[in-house]
């Protein structure tokens, strides 16, 4: 009876072992991308032509917070002043390249670290088709830059956006 417990006791230590190892190996992608990122660029392939979707040097923040939430915002460097001044009264014309010229959104995020993919699960986007969406996107980390795809839903294809780590 001694030996049985001796082995139970071994196996189930074993177990736990394993458990709280895989569970450590699956978490060290995630904090690898916490903090604040600053946008480089969000490129686009149309006809096989780069195209920087929000202009030259468009500006932007990532940031991965260690409780799994994110908020990301990108624009374009040159969005209009409003000419009235107030948010209420712009024009169509300023309306639109503002929606053109910008994106955000944020929710939670999880990272396959085995398949190198950040999980975005966006709960609100200046993009509303996205707004409830889980995506999936493909990425690389390199020293302080993180590069990912993002799906064709903006009606140009998928693009390719690199950030770099704020310090």
């Amino acid at each position: 009876m001694k030996q049985v417990l001796k082995i139970s006791g071994t196996v189930a230590t074993l177990i736990l072992a394993m458990c709280f190892s895989t569970a450590k190996a699956i978490a060290q992608a995630a904090p690898d991308l916490v903090g604040s990122w600053s946008l480089v660029s969000l490129t686009v392939s149309r006809s096989g032509t780069p195209m920087e979707m929000l202009g030259p040097h468009p500006q932007g923040q990532l940031i991965f917070g260690s409780d799994g939430r994110y908020v990301l915002l990108a624009v374009r460097a040159d969005l209009p002043k409003l000419q009235s001044g107030g948010r209420l009264s712009s024009t169509a014309e300023e309306n639109k390249k503002i929606i053109e010229g910008s994106v955000s959104h944020f929710g939670t995020y999880a990272v396959d670290p085995a398949g190198k993919i950040i999980v975005f699960h966006i709960q609100k986007s200046t993009f509303p088709n996205w707004d409830g969406d889980t995506q999936s996107r493909p990425f690389t980390l390199v020293g302080d830059t993180l590069t990912y795809v993002t799906p064709g839903s903006f009606g140009y294809g998928a693009s390719t956006v690199v950030w770099r780590r704020e310090k």
